[in-house]
């Protein structure tokens, strides 16, 4: 009696296995893959994925080629800035003078603030101790960097280097402001001392 339930649960199991092909007497039996290999397989291709976005970059992720080679020539650039900097730094006090007061000439800083400063119906007078937008020298600095778009003074930090900018904030703050022209434009902002 075992032998009859034995063969009944093997032709059971064969019907369950078999996908009814049959091709030169060989048997196509359904044996799906070990839970394991099935869980490998989509783990390695939910890895695939996360490597390809963070190797291969999508759109302003910054992780791709053009992006690195970028920040490189970026990084290069500061550093060089700095170099210069620092040369700068190291420049005697008349020589950063001389040097502000050629980019001030060349760079049409006349057009708005007049030949030796005093100011006109466009920008304010350099030469009197009434400052608008700060009176350290860090605060010149970074008025001539960043500009002042709003009162029509372009940002001077892509066409001038930091050693640039700070030579010409030397000039304006120990040249200019002690100069005293004739025809000056009246004070504007608050009085530095």
């Amino acid at each position: 009696m075992d032998e009859n339930i034995t063969d009944k649960n093997n032709e059971n199991n064969e019907k369950e296995d078999n996908h009814e092909h049959e091709y030169d007497g060989i048997k196509e039996l359904n044996n799906p893959s070990p839970m394991w290999v099935i869980l490998l397989f989509l783990v390695t291709i939910g890895f695939s994925g996360i490597y390809a976005v963070k190797y291969f970059g999508y759109p302003n992720n910054r992780m791709d080629q053009v992006s690195e080679y970028k920040s490189s020539v970026e990084a290069q650039k500061l550093k060089m800035s700095m170099a210069a900097d620092s040369k700068a730094g190291s420049l005697p006090e008349p020589a950063m003078i001389a040097a502000g007061e050629k980019i001030f000439k060349e760079k049409g800083c006349i057009a708005c603030h007049g030949a030796k400063g005093e100011g006109n119906a466009i920008g304010p007078n350099l030469c009197d101790n009434y400052w608008i937008n700060g009176c350290k020298q860090e605060e010149i600095i970074q008025t001539i960097a960043e500009g002042r778009p709003e009162k029509g003074m372009t940002p001077y930090k892509a066409t001038l280097s930091g050693s640039q900018i700070k030579q010409l904030a030397v000039f304006i703050k120990k040249s200019l402001v002690v100069s005293k022209p004739v025809n000056g434009k009246a004070p504007q902002g608050v009085e530095c001392k």
